[in-house]
């Protein structure tokens, strides 16, 4: 079975495991985990911002940096298939009760829409607004770094603060050939994450100015997840922060050379950018698509008209032949 639905499902390579069963560790509560503070710093570093802070998920990265910047009964402008709104089980309201407003389309707010937006700015009967959100990639789509500029611009002229989930940043930063910190430039808060395209077993960042990530510090103590000798899995991120990075075009270059394989299924269309491949079934046959491709050995992840391929570390050059011939196959036989 060649899995293709997530670049999270990556073990940690001989190298990886190796690095956490000899890391030096402390008590990271009191901030004397030596691997962790290594982590935190060298994000900091690579991300442009003043500091970082380890956490366990995505989720909670992205919900400390809701926590920080917004207050109970406050707006978060989001679009309607973000992370934020779809796949963290209603935490922004539950936690930080704010109310999210949405939006819909391309992966960034139209400017037209920002102005009538902020034109209530002030009025007794709504919310205030607090934050800005953005995500980079956006469903393995790369995000212009003009549009991010133009949002993150408008947010701070208007006194709302900018968040970027970039849990796939990395990705973002190899397709558009800049540094992390250029992605993340413009940003009052940063989540990334380590599993997903750089393999590590467990962990994500926040980071921020110093400010910030004190606070985010506290709210992470508050949702339960202070550490304490984290260093052993602080390792396995650290590792691949310091190791994977680089490789991350294999997985780019595999996504396309499988969307080329592809793109001639009749019925289907295929696009690929950055280590994701998507395909486009007719209306609704999504599920009967996914489920003939398993039945060939491929596994992959989707719903209505979309199945979603991603390639990673453990995917190789005879899996992307193979996967291929297997999709074929199934979408001859439907």
């Amino acid at each position: 079975m060649i899995d293709l639905r997530s670049d999270t499902l990556t073990r940690p390579t001989p190298d990886m495991r190796r690095a956490m069963a000899e890391a030096e560790v402390g008590d990271d509560v009191f901030g004397e985990d030596p691997t962790v503070r290594a982590l935190e710093e060298e994000t900091a570093a690579l991300l442009g911002h003043e500091a970082a802070l380890y956490v366990p998920s995505g989720h909670m990265a992205n919900q400390l940096g809701l926590y920080v910047s917004a207050h109970s009964g406050e707006e978060v402008w989001a679009h309607e298939n973000h992370h934020l709104i779809g796949d963290e089980q209603g935490a922004a309201v539950v936690l930080s009760r704010v109310l999210p407003r949405l939006y819909s389309g391309d992966p960034f707010p139209a400017q037209e829409l920002l102005d009538t937006w902020i034109s209530g700015l002030g009025d007794v009967h709504r919310a205030d607004p607090a934050l800005l959100w953005l995500e980079n990639t956006f469903s393995g789509r790369v995000v212009p770094l003009t549009e991010q500029r133009r949002v993150t611009d408008f947010a701070h002229t208007h006194g709302l603060r900018a968040h970027l989930d970039g849990a796939r940043l990395w990705n973002a930063a190899t397709h558009l050939e800049v540094s992390p910190a250029a992605v993340a430039a413009g940003f009052d808060t940063v989540s990334v994450c380590f599993s997903k395209g750089l393999g590590a077993p467990v962990g994500s960042a926040l980071a921020g100015d110093t400010d910030t990530i004190r606070r985010a510090r506290r709210g992470r103590k508050l949702l339960g997840a202070g550490m304490r000798q984290a260093g052993i899995i602080a390792a396995g991120a650290l590792h691949a922060l310091r190791h994977h990075r680089e490789r991350v075009v294999e997985d780019h270059e595999r996504a396309a050379r499988l969307a080329g394989l592809l793109e001639d299924l009749p019925g289907l269309s295929v696009r690929a950018q950055t280590n994701m491949v998507l395909i486009r079934t007719p209306e609704g046959r999504a599920a009967e698509y996914l489920e003939a491709f398993a039945a060939q050995g491929v596994r992959a992840l989707g719903g209505g008209s979309r199945v979603r391929l991603v390639l990673r570390l453990e995917i190789t050059d005879s899996d992307v032949e193979d996967a291929a011939k297997a999709i074929t196959r199934a979408a001859a036989e439907l």
